[in-house]
C-alpha cells in the first residue's frame, strides 16, 4: 500500500522541521558568555549565598570557555555547597574541554572534601571530554600504588566514572586498572576486600560500555583485541 500523494506533501512540508528539531543547539556566543560572566563576578562581590548559588547554576545555560574559566576558581575557593553548585554548572557542558579542565584541576584541591570530589567526578562524567579518560585512570592509579589496604577517597568513584566516558580509551584504562595487582590480587598484599571493591566496580564499568559480560580480565582482554576495530573512538558501533 502506498501513501497518497497528500500525505507525502504533508511529510515533505515537515521535514525541515523535524530535521530542525534534531540539530544541536547553537554554541553561546562571545558576548552571552561576557554578560553571564559579569552577572556571576556581581553575585559574587556583593550577592547573598543564595543569589550566588543561582548565578553559578545559571552559568549552565552558557556552555562557554569563558564561563568555564570564571568557574574554576570557585571549585577550589568556595564553600563546598558552592564548589559542588560550580562543578553541577561546568557538568551540564557537554563536550567543552575547558569544563573538563577545569573539573581536572579541582580534584587534587578537594581530595579531602568528599561530597564536592564526588561531585567532581560525576560532573566529569556529564562532560565526556576524552581528556578524562586519562585523568580518571590516574587518580587510580597514583592512589591504589600508595596503600592497599584500605579504601582511598575517589578511587572508587574515578573507575565509575570511566564507566560512563564512552570513549575506547576507557575500555583500555579500566582493563589495565583491573590488570595492576593491587586490584587484581596478583603479587600478595593486603585488602583484599578493597581489591574485590575495585574489580567488581572496573567490571561494572566495563559492563556498562560495551554491555558485554565477562568474570575475568584475560576474557575481557580476548574480547577487546578481538572486538575494538568495530567500535568508533566513542564506543559507537561502525
Amino acid at each position: 500500500m502506498h501513501p497518497s500523494p497528500a500525505l507525502a506533501f504533508a511529510f515533505l512540508l515537515l521535514l525541515p522541521a523535524i530535521l530542525r528539531a534534531e540539530d544541536p543547539a547553537p554554541r553561546p556566543s562571545d558576548a552571552d558568555a561576557e554578560k553571564t560572566v559579569e552577572e556571576l563576578k556581581a553575585a559574587l562581590k556583593g550577592g547573598s549565598e543564595d543569589a550566588k548559588r543561582e548565578k553559578v547554576a545559571a552559568c549552565a545555560d552558557c556552555p562557554h570557555p569563558k564561563v568555564a574559566a570564571a568557574l574554576a576558581p570557585i571549585l577550589v575557593s568556595g564553600t563546598d555547597e558552592l564548589r559542588t553548585a560550580a562543578a553541577e554548572a561546568l557538568g551540564r557542558m557537554d563536550g567543552l574541554a575547558d569544563a573538563a579542565k577545569a573539573l581536572h584541576s579541582a580534584l587534587a584541591p578537594n581530595e579531602k572534601h568528599s561530597k564536592v570530589l564526588e561531585a567532581l567526578f560525576a560532573a566529569i562524567e556529564g562532560v565526556n571530554h576524552p581528556s578524562s579518560v586519562p585523568v580518571c585512570q590516574k587518580w587510580v592509579n597514583d592512589r591504589n600504588d600508595l596503600r592497599d589496604s584500605e579504601e582511598v577517597n575517589g578511587v572508587l568513584w574515578a573507575i565509575d566514572v570511566l564507566g560512563g566516558l564512552k570513549w575506547k580509551a576507557s575500555v583500555d584504562a579500566l582493563i589495565a586498572i583491573w590488570n595492576k595487582k593491587k586490584v587484581s590480587g596478583r603479587g600478595g598484599g593486603t585488602g583484599g576486600g578493597y581489591k574485590e571493591k575495585c574489580r567488581q566496580h572496573a567490571e561494572a564499568a566495563l559492563r556498562r560500555l560495551t554491555a558485554e559480560a565477562f568474570g575475568d580480565v584475560t576474557l575481557w582482554e580476548d574480547w577487546w583485541k578481538k572486538n575494538a576495530r568495530n567500535f568508533n573512538e566513542d564506543m559507537s558501533l561502525k
